[in-house]
């Protein structure tokens, strides 16, 4: 399997990990998820670790092909605590509330995906503790989002950035994990 810019392989267990800086990756790994449960917006070849290392995790995808690549690594690793959610939208076309949906309890959110902005509104009205992941936090061309980091400037965070990274005009590729 070819692997993108950024992405490993968990040596531990063999699968490849969420497609986060490595940084975050390794405060995720220190994380005991194994009571919790996770949403996720946005599918990837990660899917299958991030559910070994919790109680359940939900997946909300937008793109079919993803959730069906996703869900071929998942039957033949044993996991049965992956539920695919898919709301077919773009980002953007005024759909978020559909999109943003969280119809259960969570105590992890991820935002990886469309709406992120959005994800950040409907992740402060969720019950507490909770923690947000947000990939790609203030990066060019992807989310750079100033309304998005005054809601969160409060809570305790770690930004995990990739000093690697040069796809950008100064703001690099980076994960955060707000805890709220």
């Amino acid at each position: 399997m070819e692997l993108s810019f950024g992405q490993r392989i968990d040596p531990e267990s063999g699968l490849v990990e969420c497609w986060f800086t490595w940084g975050a990756l390794d405060a995720i790994k220190s994380m005991d998820l194994s009571d919790k449960v996770v949403w996720m917006f946005g599918a990837g070849l990660g899917d299958v670790w991030l559910a070994k290392r919790c109680k359940e995790l939900h997946v909300v995808e937008r793109n079919a092909e993803w959730i069906y690549k996703a869900q071929e690594l998942a039957a033949p690793n044993g996991i049965t605590n992956l539920h695919y959610h898919h709301r077919p939208c773009n980002d953007c076309s005024g759909m978020d509330k559909e999109y943003c949906e969280i119809p259960i309890h969570v105590d992890v959110v991820i935002n990886d995906d469309a709406y992120r902005f959005e994800v950040i509104e409907k992740a402060l009205t969720l019950p507490r503790p909770l923690i947000l992941v947000v990939d790609n936090w203030m990066q060019d061309f992807v989310f750079y989002c100033p309304k998005g980091e005054e809601l969160l400037k409060d809570f305790k965070q770690e930004i995990f950035p990739c000093t690697t990274h040069t796809d950008h005009e100064g703001n690099c590729w980076k994960t955060a994990i707000f805890y709220l």
